[in-house]
């Protein structure tokens, strides 16, 4: 796995781009395992309900916290796809 291209999916939060494109021989996010992602994506979900008791009352971290289970749900779906 390349650190670079699994910073660069999270920074620039691109996952419509890895999720489209993963398994083309020539995708940006070629070295990106979907089960790191998606291991990283739940940690980032946890700390962020840790750290936020009071998060659902704010729209922003819903929609926040909705787009990561989004992209939570469609890696799972790709890692099973891609596993079975």
């Amino acid at each position: 796995m390349n650190v670079l291209q699994l910073l660069d999916l999270f920074i620039q939060w691109d996952w419509s781009t890895y999720l489209a494109d993963y398994g083309q021989p020539n995708c940006k996010y070629l070295r990106v395992n979907p089960v790191t992602a998606l291991t990283l994506l739940e940690k980032m979900k946890d700390t962020s309900r840790k750290n936020n008791v009071f998060a659902q009352f704010r729209k922003n971290e819903r929609d926040k916290q909705k787009l990561i289970d989004t992209v939570a749900k469609q890696l799972r779906g790709l890692i099973s796809s891609h596993h079975s």
